[in-house]
């Protein structure tokens, strides 16, 4: 193996001082720049993650590899590998802020489930709201993997709230990271993993700084889950599958636990499962922050920008 270039140019000390000169010469300038490549940054974080994980890790990883051993060098590949995501999961969480949850407000969540053309079509009818989640559903990141967040990502307004429902049912670690990656707000576990998996997932979002959503689909009691865990979710969603909708019409969603939860923990609370606008009436009244819906939306309309419009004034 070849050595690493140890005498290889590094930008950063010039553009430091370039910087810093600028702004003794000229402070409105300088602030301006200063504005322009933080802009230029939060708008491109992997740039930077990249850039820190390419120069700026510790010095351990300049070691030769021609010193290493076979052995000894896969466990500082391993170890390297552990450290640059330890400094994504930093920069993420220390230099971008991301768009976040208030528990003021109540929110539309919207699903997209289809395809991306069709995601695309439906995103550009939607109205401008900061009450508008838009969410990558579990087909599209099936279909397109995590590039299916980034597309959509590009496709929304600048500040729109992205979830990916990757719905996490184990491998917390990784999967947190591959959708904070990608640009997401949020992402989704099943309330019936391991509650390892629950722990660690929770963990993880808040070290790569986004929300978790646990999803209670087929949970009996979300109260239940909740008094096991270390530490609590951002959001609880109560859900009923659509499966479970079409072959038994009897299942209802459990609004009552909506009270339960938020008597007993401070998170917010979202249900999914119902459509219509009696049952957003329903979610709301029983004191629901966050209501998804998806069956509008699956498909672009005449009426898509109508239906959301309702939407929202029926979610206050």
């Amino acid at each position: 193996m070849q050595a690493k270039d140890r005498n290889k140019f590094n930008p950063t000390g010039l553009i430091i001082v370039a910087i810093i000169a600028t702004f003794s010469i000229n402070p409105i300038l300088g602030g301006v720049i200063i504005i322009l490549i933080i802009l230029f940054l939060k708008k491109n974080p992997k740039l930077l993650s990249s850039y820190f994980t390419k120069h700026l890790l510790p010095a351990a990883e300049s070691q030769d590899d021609e010193d290493l051993s076979e052995d000894s060098f896969n466990t500082q590949k391993e170890f390297n590998s552990n450290d640059q995501s330890a400094m994504r999961a930093k920069i993420s969480s220390f230099l971008f802020t991301k768009t976040r949850l208030e528990k003021r407000k109540k929110y539309l969540h919207i699903a997209l489930n289809s395809t991306l053309e069709e995601a695309e079509e439906i995103i550009s009818q939607l109205p401008a709201s900061d009450r508008i989640l838009i969410e990558v559903g579990t087909p599209l990141i099936k279909i397109y993997g995590t590039e299916a967040i980034s597309r959509i990502k590009e496709m929304t307004p600048p500040g729109t709230y992205i979830v990916a429902d990757n719905k996490c049912a184990d491998l917390a670690a990784r999967e947190v990271e591959m959708m904070a990656n990608a640009g997401a707000n949020a992402s989704t576990c099943l309330g019936v993993a391991p509650i390892e998996t629950i722990n660690s997932f929770i963990e993880e979002c808040q070290k790569f700084n986004i929300d978790s959503m646990i999803d209670m689909m087929n949970v009996e009691s979300a109260l239940e889950v909740l008094k096991k865990l270390k530490k609590l979710p951002n959001v609880v969603m109560l859900h009923r599958g659509v499966d479970e909708s079409e072959f038994s019409k009897e299942k209802q969603i459990p609004y009552y636990q909506i009270k339960q939860i938020k008597g007993n923990y401070n998170v917010l609370v979202a249900v999914a499962g119902g459509d219509t606008s009696r049952e957003v009436q329903q979610a709301i009244f029983n004191d629901a922050d966050i209501v998804v819906v998806w069956k509008n939306f699956y498909k672009s309309s005449a009426q898509t920008a109508q239906l959301a419009e309702s939407f929202l004034r029926e979610i206050k």
